[in-house]
């Protein structure tokens, strides 16, 4: 079994535009992360850090290259998929059961020398096996097919959530439900799509449980779900009923996993977002410096190694999870809209990659995938480090600092190139039968 490219359909086709974007991000992560050396002295601090992230994109791109000249054909197979499901959840199991203890959390794997986060590694998994499971939509029952992809799905976010990482264990299962709400059919659709508003609404209620008024705010959702019930059902007291039951039902279930499920660091996130300048947690300190950092960019930013916040350590995690923060205080909002720009490119040709694809189930949501595992990323960094949703550990891809990030974020675009290399030939094939019919 060759899972390379058959030898005709060998021509390799670059997207050019999707491959420059990935350079262009990570030459501003490796420039952004020289200036975070700078000592305020004027010199160079430590650059073993940068030396690493080379390193890391180096493995990444050739990866990325041997990534896009697979069969994707063979992930129809069951037992491809089995493999790489095990390979994962091993890895899993292995970080909670022998990775090193840092500070009291087991998130890296230590293996040769080189530390393996396996929670990055269940990203592309779970793009690739829902990605497969749903594609075939159309020959069997889409309900059993949507079960079969949580039921593998849900193991992979547990072990990663015992970590604990709660946050990325949440980021996988949004991937696994945004693209099984993109891959089923209309019906489904809206099904699920209440489903979603109904957990939204329940966040909400949780703040009245905590005597906080804000949390009255989740009836809005809430409302928003029964006026899909009302369109639904055309009576005012299914309405009036759904709004009520939704908002308790879905509050209760949110107030206990507050008060007996969420860590204690997870609730400071939380609040520190609702009042960061209240609070008294290290993580309502960093989002403040964050916002500072941001602001003082102000339109065009202090200039390559200006940055004071991170220079003279004001702002935490300045390398990793307020990377953003970092930069933009250096470029400003100039730079800053230029890098999301570029991140917008990749998003765009991932989805335009989707659609391109639509007549192939499979490669189509493996685009997608991809496209929306990168949407949710960017979204979540940057609203932390705007203070506009709660802390999280997700990277910024190619900028924060992480081998594991760095290196499955090429592979996950790997994949985007296959579909890419997919296209294209049969695009040339058509091409050429059509000129041999008018010769």
């Amino acid at each position: 079994m060759n899972i390379f490219s058959k030898k005709e359909s060998s021509v390799y086709h670059i997207d050019w535009f999707l491959l420059s974007s990935t350079i262009i991000i990570s030459i501003i992560g490796i420039v952004n992360l020289v200036s975070t050396k700078i000592l305020p002295t004027g010199g160079l601090g430590d650059l073993q850090t940068v030396y690493k992230q080379l390193l890391f994109l180096l493995i990444g791109f050739i990866l990325y290259f041997l990534i896009s000249k697979l069969e994707l054909n063979y992930l129809k197979y069951w037992q491809v998929l089995l493999i790489i499901y095990i390979v994962t959840v091993a890895l899993l199991v292995a970080t909670l059961l022998f990775a090193p203890t840092i500070n009291n959390v087991k998130r890296w794997l230590v293996i040769g020398g080189f530390q393996l986060q396996a929670s990055e590694v269940a990203k592309v998994t779970v793009i690739l096996i829902t990605a497969a499971i749903v594609s075939f939509k159309d020959k069997y029952n889409q309900w059993l097919l949507l079960l079969l992809s949580f039921i593998l799905v849900l193991p992979m976010a547990i072990l990663v959530y015992l970590q604990p990482n709660g946050s990325i264990a949440i980021l996988l299962l949004s991937i696994w439900g945004l693209i099984s709400f993109m891959g089923l059919s209309n019906p489904f659709r809206n099904i699920l799509l209440l489903i979603i508003l109904s957990l939204i609404a329940g966040s909400f209620l949780l703040s009245a449980v905590l005597l906080n008024p804000l949390w009255y705010l989740l009836l809005i959702p809430a409302s928003i779900l029964s006026i899909f019930i009302y369109y639904a059902r055309d009576s005012w007291r299914i309405l009036l009923i759904s709004t009520l039951l939704s908002g308790l039902l879905i509050g209760v279930v949110f107030s206990n996993i507050w008060q007996h499920v969420l860590k204690d660091y997870q609730k400071d996130r939380i609040e520190a977002f609702l009042d960061p300048t209240g609070t008294e947690s290290d993580i309502g300190f960093n989002v403040n410096q964050s916002r500072i950092a941001i602001g003082s960019g102000q339109i065009f930013g202090k200039g390559f190694g200006n940055g004071t916040q991170s220079k003279r350590n004001f702002l935490p995690e300045h390398e990793t999870d307020f990377i953003f923060a970092s930069y933009a205080e250096e470029y400003g909002l100039v730079g800053s809209l230029f890098l999301i720009m570029v991140y917008g490119v990749i998003i765009v040709i991932c989805l335009f990659k989707s659609i391109r694809t639509v007549t192939n189930p499979l490669l189509s949501l493996l685009s997608l995938g991809v496209g929306l595992a990168f949407l949710l990323q960017i979204f979540i960094n940057i609203g932390t480090n705007l203070g506009t949703i709660p802390a999280t550990g997700i990277p910024l891809p190619f900028m924060s600092v992480g081998g594991s990030s760095t290196i499955m974020s090429l592979v996950a675009l790997g994949l985007v190139q296959n579909v890419h290399n997919v296209v294209e030939r049969k695009l040339n094939v058509k091409t050429t039968e059509i000129l041999n019919i008018y010769e």
